[in-house]
């Protein structure tokens, strides 16, 4: 893996000419590539549940119909599954054949609406220090969350395709970016590729940021490839300074084992930047470079 220390910063000339309309998160998803069907990709679907049951989970695996090179498939997992597979499309798959066609895992909740909103608050969410009952109820599941993924979700995977598990990406929007990053920071061999769209740093005023600062003092890092997008989105309440995403890549920047790419998206709102960046997440993972 090329390594490099300088943050990449891409502004008007990736942008469109207009913004992308923000999804309505609240519509169902309706029908999907896996329901139309694909010339390029089969399809397979499996309901899970957490483990105290609470909640539940419907995986889709989206298989090349090519075959799998020597030392196997790339693999993308992707959070907010729904709102993920309702941006994937056959104009999507059809540019995926130039190079290694990846494996695609959409995690979902078991519901017709793009997410659970209750599920993802408490799944994606790093563990609380401190705070109300309330909120340690709701929230700071991220460290089960990943055990779901690594001992139920990824050998299920591992069953169905052969996988190269050195080109493992996972991607994630808003709070599915900031449980990337917390994966990134508190299990750092789980992936090779971390793509986090808007991630949601203003979460507990920038609780991550701790997370950040363990990392760092780490003495050994495994080689992995950030990316970090941001849309012009600012949101009401945030603590953080407005430059904090940017900072946070600079700093990650200056980590030798790392290869950090940050890209500021300004006709892209914190909705629209959802869908723009699933074709990145999909080149990224067949190792290309960034579009």
């Amino acid at each position: 893996m090329a390594l490099c220390t300088a943050v990449t910063l891409s502004l008007a000339l990736i942008l469109p000419t207009a913004a992308i309309a923000a999804p309505d998160l609240t519509r169902k998803v309706g029908a999907t590539i896996v329901d139309t069907g694909s010339e390029y990709y089969n399809f397979k679907q499996h309901l899970l549940s957490s483990a105290d049951q609470l909640w539940h989970y419907k995986i889709t695996i989206a298989l090349p119909k090519v075959p799998a090179p020597d030392s196997g498939y790339p693999v993308l997992y992707m959070l907010d599954g729904n709102a993920a597979l309702a941006g994937l499309n056959e104009q999507r798959f059809k540019r995926l054949q130039t190079a290694d066609s990846p494996v695609i895992v959409t995690i979902a909740y078991d519901t017709e609406a793009y997410f659970d909103v209750n599920a993802r608050a408490y799944d994606y969410t790093p563990p609380l220090s401190n705070g109300t009952p309330e909120e340690i109820k709701k929230h700071g599941g991220a460290d089960i969350f990943w055990q779901f993924i690594e001992y139920k979700v990824k050998p299920l995977v591992a069953q169905t395709a052969a996988l190269d598990l050195q080109r493992q990406a996972v991607w994630g929007h808003s709070f599915g970016g900031l449980f990337v990053l917390h994966t990134l920071f508190n299990h750092p061999k789980s992936f090779q590729t971390y793509i986090a769209a808007d991630p949601s740093l203003w979460w507990q005023q920038g609780l991550i940021l701790n997370n950040e600062s363990a990392y760092q003092q780490l003495s050994l890092r495994p080689a992995a490839q950030v990316v970090i997008q941001r849309s012009s989105s600012h949101r009401k309440g945030d603590t953080l300074p407005d430059d904090a995403t940017r900072r946070l890549a600079e700093r990650l920047s200056r980590l030798p084992e790392l290869e950090v790419q940050y890209h500021e998206y300004f006709k892209h709102t914190h909705g629209s930047l959802l869908d723009a960046s699933i074709p990145t997440a999909l080149r990224l993972t067949q190792g290309l470079v960034y579009e």
